[in-house]
């Protein structure tokens, strides 16, 4: 008899470009509004998340899909239809992520269309891992998710103004002052490269 009690968990897993680069990746995900946006598959990525929200809903080696909303005023109108579609293709997940948003004069629809997501995935979704506000002005996030393997594989990377180069997150330190805020569900795995970062290590990013 099969243990009905057994819970998946998802392991989140932040990676350098060069690494993030030689993934072999299929089943890209755009934001603009004359390509899809949202994508049930196997395997999924989507790229340079920056203003955008962006993730998506999974029940671990059943079925998933990803997501990249543009922060613009038509999907801000749109927005009901946004999440009947996102609930529609995955009716019941067990597990979800949500990254992106920025704050700045010049977007001013991004951390408005952040929060409405997430209270939405907090309120229909039990584990929910949060990656909410890149903290710099030039940062993005590059995200591929896999079912076969329940993992989300991602890239972040961020400079302030007078900086040349990008700092891509390669330790539990950078990934913190990348994000304005983190939160990772209950049963969520997150790793660092090859390194486990563990409740005892964050215990506040940590549900």
């Amino acid at each position: 008899m099969k243990n009905k009690s057994v819970s998946f968990t998802s392991k989140i897993r932040f990676v350098d470009r060069p690494v993030y680069k030689m993934l072999e990746k299929k089943n890209f995900i755009d934001f603009v509004h004359t390509k899809p946006n949202i994508l049930k598959a196997d395997e999924f990525y989507s790229e340079e998340i920056r203003t955008c929200t962006g993730g998506g809903l999974v029940n671990p080696h059943k079925e998933a899909e990803g997501f990249h909303f543009w922060d613009d005023y038509t999907n801000k109108k749109n927005f009901p239809q946004l999440v009947n579609s996102l609930f529609r293709f995955v009716k019941s997940p067990e597990r979800g992520l949500l990254v992106g948003g920025k704050e700045g004069d010049i977007f001013p629809y991004s951390l408005e269309q952040f929060e409405k997501f997430k209270k939405v995935f907090l309120e229909r979704v039990k584990n929910v891992s949060l990656f909410q506000q890149h903290a710099f002005p030039y940062s993005e996030t590059n995200y591929h998710y896999s079912l076969a393997d329940d993992t989300w594989t991602l890239c972040s990377r961020y400079r302030n103004e007078k900086e040349l180069n990008f700092n891509t997150v390669k330790s539990l330190e950078m990934l913190k002052k990348c994000f304005k805020k983190i939160s990772i569900a209950e049963g969520d795995r997150l790793f660092i490269g090859k390194k486990e970062i563990l409740r005892t290590d964050a215990p506040e990013i940590f549900k």
